[in-house]
């Protein structure tokens, strides 16, 4: 049986998605004296389900969804899944230290759909996602 006051809940809620208290409390066995209460099996589901690691975005998925507000999506045949993921994989300083690869896999991608690239813009955005990504996890450390 685990234990965590009502407070701490409310407070790690503020980080968390929407629907994170709902969860919580319905997970919960019990509500007393400003404790709530949770079978281990309930709360290492809701440790790994709300663990900081699911919930930040690498810097590959960072990328991936600045491009997607300008309406740049995964096409099929196209390697954007594959080098996203590779990013995610690298983590935040290994794509600081690779970031001319990834402004080249852009090159070629935005060549590829006949896009106009400039490599310094392109450069741009790549540092504009690793340093989301890493705002994001930091974040998401300070609130498990």
């Amino acid at each position: 049986m685990k234990r965590v006051t009502q407070e701490a809940l409310q407070k790690a809620a503020m980080h968390k998605p929407e629907g994170y208290l709902d969860e919580v409390m319905t997970a919960s066995s019990r509500v007393e004296d400003g404790w709530v209460y949770f079978e281990d099996s309930a709360f290492r589901t809701l440790l790994s389900k709300y663990s900081p690691e699911r919930l930040s975005r690498g810097p590959g998925t960072v990328l991936h969804d600045m491009l997607g507000t300008v309406g740049i999506h995964i096409k099929p045949g196209c390697q954007c899944k594959a080098r996203t993921e590779q990013m995610n994989k690298w983590g935040c300083d290994a794509c600081e230290a690779n970031i001319e690869t990834i402004v080249e896999w852009m090159k070629e991608e935005a060549a590829n759909r006949k896009l106009p690239y400039l490599s310094t813009v392109g450069r741009m955005i790549v540092r504009r996602a690793i340093s989301t990504a890493r705002r994001e996890a930091e974040r998401a450390k300070d609130t498990t």
